[in-house]
């Protein structure tokens, strides 16, 4: 799967789709509109500049989150204190037809 930002300045890559896509409750998710489908961090590929990525740290500090500069969207998140193992994707990068078929599980964020 490959996506992008809307302006196109950060490029996401991935070889296989992930097995569902969590749709989260708390602020941060509920706010940006995120759909979050998780890789272990090498297994994505992330194409920008330097320069191109903002980042967002929640006050819990357990993830930072990347934002392209130009457009605002709310690309990935990588983990401060969160598992290494696990990082998320705004499944909005990719086109809606090659992840809207995945099962949603819904998490209760809102209560962490």
């Amino acid at each position: 799967m490959k996506g992008q930002c809307h302006c196109g300045a950060v490029q996401i890559m991935v070889a296989t789709a992930p097995a569902e896509v969590l749709r989260c409750n708390c602020s941060l998710c509920r706010k940006t509109g995120w759909r979050g489908g998780y890789w272990h961090p090498d297994a994505v590929a992330v194409e920008a500049e330097r320069d191109a990525l903002t980042p967002y740290v929640q006050g819990d500090r357990m993830i930072t989150s990347w934002i392209c500069k130009t457009c605002g969207c709310f690309t990935r998140w990588t983990p401060i204190t969160a598992s290494p193992e696990r990082m998320g994707v705004n499944m909005r990068m990719f086109e809606p037809e090659e992840w809207q078929h995945l099962p949603v599980r819904d998490v209760d964020g809102a209560s962490f």
